[in-house]
């Protein structure tokens, strides 16, 4: 039986308002995130952002021209512009951003913080990364290290500063102590880069850091670094990293989750994750300290 013409009206009236309301959805979710941003924030039309540009692919200099660049710089100035806000850079140490947004001299951390209780207990992330501590070496010192348990009992650098060596202290008692291996020698650096330079000039037989870092050092075509190094087994950890926000900006926190999730939604996060070779760093969903978000209410609000 064919449908009525009044059938049809209403089929078509149904189909128009769902186009329209398709149409309106990414200008209302990108209006609603706009209208989280503290007033504050939105009156002085600038968002004051904490980066240590010394790891890329996440955050780093151009070396001929000195301007900042990286998968988290791309990121946060697409988020600024879809909250209205111009992005003012400060760089600083990375051991500075926790205190800098605790003190209030920066609005967000944006630095491949990994999100974890210890720093938990001070600032709030929207993640929006996954990450993991990978061991790696060197060609001519890679013979006998083909699993992560070889390097037990070896020289390991790792900067003391960071989640890496949280994670090569985790690595060492649940794997290296709890199969009666000899336990990991660390050699500790105040910078990840610097870890980097003890392998490469042999005073280490194997280093720890992001897998993010070390697979775009050593993959990206235009790397100096391509092929210097390798892989040891899987990461001996996985973790979320995020933007990190003060415990008295929950406001500020929720629009920049929300202005992420609609970049999610639209394809312009895969976009610029594709950019800088890091597709396998993506999430699915954006997490408030590891936790769902949900776009709900006055919008979105951790669980």
């Amino acid at each position: 039986m064919k449908p009525s013409i009044l059938s049809r009206s209403r089929l078509l009236a149904a189909a128009l308002a769902c186009a329209t309301l398709s149409l309106h959805a990414p200008a209302q979710t990108a209006a609603s995130a706009s209208a989280l941003v503290p007033d504050a924030i939105r009156k002085a039309g600038k968002l004051r952002v904490g980066t240590s540009p010394t790891y890329p692919p996440l955050e780093f200099k151009d070396p001929m021209t000195q301007k900042l660049q990286g998968l988290d710089i791309d990121l946060t100035v697409e988020i600024a512009k879809r909250l209205g806000l111009q992005v003012e850079w400060s760089e600083q140490s990375f051991d500075q951003l926790i205190n800098s947004l605790d003190t209030g001299r920066i609005d967000m951390g944006a630095s491949g913080m990994t999100d974890i209780p210890a720093r938990r207990e001070k600032v709030d992330f929207v993640d929006y990364f996954s990450t993991g501590t990978q061991l790696f070496t060197m060609p001519d010192q890679a013979k006998g290290l083909n699993k992560v348990e070889d390097v037990c009992g070896k020289d390991v650098a790792v900067n003391r500063n960071g989640i890496f060596f949280v994670r090569l202290q985790d690595f060492n008692k649940n794997v290296c102590i709890a199969r009666k291996l000899p336990e990991i020698k660390y050699s500790l650096t105040d910078k990840t880069a610097d870890a980097r330079l003890q392998i490469i000039q042999g005073r280490v037989v194997a280093a720890a850091q992001g897998v993010d870092a070390i697979r775009y050092l050593n993959e990206f075509p235009k790397s100096p670094d391509k092929g210097a190094f390798v892989l040891i087994g899987q990461p001996i950890a996985v973790d979320l990293a995020g933007f990190g926000f003060a415990k008295t900006n929950p406001a500020l926190r929720d629009a920049v989750a929300q202005a992420l999730t609609l970049m999610i939604a639209d394809g312009s996060y895969a976009r610029i994750f594709d950019t800088w070779a890091l597709p396998y760093a993506k999430v699915q969903a954006v997490t408030i300290n590891t936790q769902a978000a949900s776009a709900a209410g006055k919008g979105i609000a951790a669980k």
